[in-house]
């Protein structure tokens, strides 16, 4: 999908951390990280690279805002979802929401369908800034930014 916004494209897949850490430092400096529907942890250094910034797509139950629920915290599976693409920074309060669309799933959905509900919802969302995220601009535009600030500096994290 991205190839279609720009065929000179190239990927490096990484499912794990120290795949991660395996990409030569060179590529970084022009590399744009995407996380799609995943957990790994993308550790600090490596972000710091990126000349492209990084950004992660997941979704998210509304009544717990940017945390999954606990498993036996509630009888009930949740009814709404948020999917969200959200810039990585390792500073927290420079992150942005770059997309966020909502799926409400209807009473008595079985939870395979929920799962299938939502992630459909995810996919379209990153099909629908498929041409941003492949394109050459430094940073996706946020429609919700936790600090409208400059960009902090490397001196700024200690």
């Amino acid at each position: 999908m991205l190839r279609e916004h720009n065929s000179e494209l190239a990927f490096c897949s990484a499912l794990r951390a120290q795949d991660l850490n395996a990409i030569d430092p060179e590529i970084l400096s022009e590399a744009r990280l995407v996380s799609f529907a995943a957990d790994v942890a993308v550790p600090e250094k490596f972000l710091l690279q990126l000349g492209y910034g990084a950004y992660k797509f997941y979704a998210a139950a509304t009544q717990y805002p940017g945390l999954p629920p606990a498993p036996d915290e509630s009888d009930e599976a949740p009814s709404c979802y948020s999917v969200i693409a959200q810039s990585m920074m390792i500073w927290p309060d420079f992150k942005n929401v770059v997309g966020l669309e909502t799926v409400t799933i209807p009473d008595g959905t079985a939870p395979t369908e929920r799962e299938k509900l939502v992630f459909t919802r995810l996919s379209h969302l990153f099909w629908r800034m498929s041409d941003m995220i492949a394109g050459g601009a430094e940073e996706l535009p946020g429609i919700i930014g936790a600090n409208d600030g400059q960009r902090p500096a490397l001196s700024m994290m200690n």
